[in-house]
């Protein structure tokens, strides 16, 4: 199932107005899900943050704004 097509189903089904096998979809696939909430230690946060940001990075003017800055040794190195 592509990200849009649930996008458009979850859609339908919070106004009430999906069909009723897209309902038995939906909440089949809600009793599947665990209820317990797990925690995330600090390395794993850290590195899903890394990771939205690489993505924002990548599809945004970021990196034309604040540029990456360059080692200090790289600098030095230069000369």
């Amino acid at each position: 199932m592509t990200t849009e097509s649930l996008k458009n189903k979850t859609s339908r089904y919070l106004q009430g107005t999906c069909y009723p096998a897209e309902t038995r979809q939906i909440q089949t696939w809600l009793s599947c899900t665990d209820n317990r909430k797990t925690a995330l230690s600090d390395a794993e946060k850290e590195a899903i943050e890394n990771e939205i940001l690489a993505e924002i990075q990548a599809y945004t003017a970021y990196p034309l704004f604040y540029p990456k800055q360059e080692p200090w040794w790289k600098k030095i190195t230069l000369f």
